[in-house]
């Protein structure tokens, strides 16, 4: 677990001077796509006259949809030789039967994948038990995101592009959803890894993220709370194992106590 000293992020809002800025770049964009648009009118009138006849020419060519007829493409359906609209009723039958194949086998591999996914739930949420904490799988896909309460401090776990992080709420709202208050709202970031500290037996796992994060939280608050009575000739603090000459780095708050608040 790559745990490290507590770096406190805080929202700060944009100047008038960078709004401006925004909004000044938005329109920039804006005209420029406006100037695009315009200079190919010519050849999408001509593309729109190559086809059959419509009421309203110009209509068609000021219209944003990509639907109006234009001349056949060769980079698409062999410029229309291949179209699915060219084929044989025999051709049709069979393209019809590889698809209701190719369907099925999809059913089946998503079955299994739904139970897999069923089996993951459950060692997550045992794991939460063991624990001692109340947490869920906010997010599954990319980014990959736990959000949870952890001895009373709300904490999330995020995980993409093969890296992550995990953030603690502020002390002045300790049980909130810092994922779900960023980034308008301070949050504390308490480690950061490599993906792979993620897996069970080679795989990524929930579960595994999950202890990760919780190891993290609590490795956190026991050293930014602990009073550190130091051993004679040990560098670190025998309580939460914070080496001595590191001790201040791993304070976001400024009064030690006997424990996580």
């Amino acid at each position: 677990m790559s745990v490290h000293p507590p770096i406190v992020r805080r929202f700060v809002p944009p100047s008038d001077e960078e709004l401006a800025e925004s909004r000044a770049a938005f329109e920039r964009r804006r005209a420029e796509a406006e100037a695009a648009r315009a200079a190919a009118r010519p050849a999408r009138r001509a593309a729109i006259l190559a086809g059959p006849p419509l009421r309203d020419v110009n209509a068609a060519v000021d219209c944003r949809c990509g639907c109006h007829p234009r001349p056949a493409d060769v980079g698409h359906h062999d410029g229309g030789r291949a179209c699915p609209c060219q084929e044989s009723e025999a051709e049709r039958s069979a393209r019809r039967t590889s698809f209701l194949a190719a369907w099925s086998a999809l059913a089946e591999h998503g079955a299994d994948e739904e139970r897999a996914h069923g089996e993951r739930q459950e060692r997550f949420d045992a794991t939460a038990v063991a624990l001692g904490v109340d947490a869920r799988i906010e997010v599954g896909a990319a980014p990959f995101v736990i959000v949870g309460v952890c001895d009373g401090r709300g904490f999330y776990l995020r995980e993409r592009h093969g890296s992550y992080r995990v953030t603690i709420a502020p002390d002045d709202d300790p049980g909130a959803d810092p994922w779900a208050t960023e980034p308008t709202e301070a949050s504390i970031d308490v480690a950061a890894g490599d993906a792979c500290e993620l897996d069970d037996d080679g795989a990524f796992s929930p579960a595994g993220a999950l202890r990760v994060a919780v190891g993290a939280v609590r490795t956190a608050l026991a050293r930014n709370t602990c009073d550190h009575q130091p051993v004679e000739a040990e560098p670190y603090c025998p309580r939460c194992g914070v080496p001595l000459a590191e001790s201040e780095a791993w304070r976001w708050s400024t009064t030690p106590s006997d424990g996580p608040t």
